[in-house]
C-alpha cells in the first residue's frame, strides 16, 4: 500500500469524480487487505491493524469529499489536507457539488 499524502498533496487538474474513484479504489484495496489478511504472527497482526486503518482514514476522507464536512475521528492533519485538495478542486473550477442532469444551475 502507497501512502495518501503524497499523491493528493501531487494532483493536478483532477475533476471530483476521478479523485473519488482514486480514494474508493484505494480503500478497497485496504479492505482486501484486511479481509485476506493471516493474523497468525505479530508482523501479520501488524499489517492486518495498518489495513484497517488506512482503511478507515480513506473513508474519512471519501466523507469529507462527498459531503464536505469533516467525519468524526479524522485528523486535524487529515482535515488540513482535505482542505487544501478542496481548495485546489475549486480553483480548478470544479464546484463543490455536481450539477444534477435536468436541473438549471
Amino acid at each position: 500500500m502507497r501512502d495518501i499524502d503524497a499523491p493528493l498533496n501531487s494532483l493536478v487538474n483532477i475533476d471530483r469524480n476521478s479523485l473519488l474513484a482514486i480514494l474508493s479504489s484505494e480503500a478497497d484495496a485496504a479492505r482486501q487487505l484486511v479481509n485476506g489478511a493471516r493474523q497468525r504472527t505479530a508482523s501479520q497482526r501488524a499489517k492486518r491493524r495498518d489495513a484497517e486503518q488506512r482503511a478507515a482514514r480513506l473513508d474519512r476522507m471519501l466523507s469529507f469529499f462527498q459531503n464536505g464536512e469533516s467525519a468524526p475521528g479524522m485528523s486535524q492533519r487529515d482535515i488540513k489536507l482535505c482542505k487544501t485538495v478542496e481548495q485546489r478542486l475549486r480553483a480548478w473550477g470544479e464546484p463543490r457539488d455536481p450539477p444534477v442532469p435536468g436541473l438549471k444551475p
